[in-house]
């Protein structure tokens, strides 16, 4: 029955699509991005609704939350275009990270969900702050992408050693302050303190006291 409910939601989404294309094509009714808006919206809306009468069929949130961020990137084009484009960069990005947030929050055992949603969601971040503030959008991406693995080890689901997920999580926190430091010009500053932690640490270490 689940089966059949699929094929005829995806068929009637097809048909509809394919109606609206015919009779724009043929010139009988000039449809506007605002139509087009409101049928990628019900069209995702349409996997929504598939997905709470089965809870299984996960996969139903990616098409639908996608389908939905499309339509507000359609609808605020439309209506808005004076609005920053950025604006529809941030919604799309954002929305389909949005999707796999939700796949991991439906079951913590899908783990692997939270490395696409943070890339999308640093993604996101970068193109905000290249939009809209003086700051280097790169790095928060990298300062995203670290967290996106330091969470991958902390949020509840990874099996096995949680261990890994840190190394790539450190390398990138790392390349991000350096990116910081370059960006902001104290380079020499952050190879200073650097050092003299690093002197302070190896002094530190003469002094404690040697195993037997």
């Amino acid at each position: 029955m689940k089966n059949t409910n699929w094929r005829v939601l995806g068929g009637g989404l097809l048909i509809l699509v394919g109606l609206l294309t015919l009779l724009e094509t043929l010139n009988i009714f000039p449809f506007t991005g605002v139509l087009w808006g409101l049928v990628m919206g019900a069209a995702g809306l349409a996997f929504l609704i598939y997905l709470i009468g089965n809870r299984s069929q996960w996969w139903a949130i990616i098409p639908g939350v996608v389908l939905v961020s499309l339509s507000a990137l359609i609808l605020i084009d439309t209506l808005f275009p004076n609005v920053d484009g950025d604006v529809g960069g941030i919604i799309f990005l954002g929305g389909i990270g949005l999707a796999f947030w939700m796949v991991y929050a439906m079951n913590t055992r899908r783990w692997w969900a939270i490395i696409p949603a943070g890339v999308l969601t640093a993604l996101a971040a970068t193109v905000f702050f290249d939009g809209f503030t003086r700051l280097d959008g790169g790095i928060f991406f990298l300062f995203g992408l670290a967290l996106t693995f330091a969470l991958v080890a902390l949020l509840p689901g990874l099996p096995g050693s949680k261990k890994w997920p840190w190394i790539p999580a450190g390398i990138l926190f790392v390349i991000s302050v350096l990116a910081l430091f370059t960006t902001l010009n104290w380079t020499s500053f952050f190879w200073a303190v650097l050092l003299i932690v690093a002197g302070l640490f190896l002094i530190f270490r003469n002094f404690l006291p040697k195993k037997s």
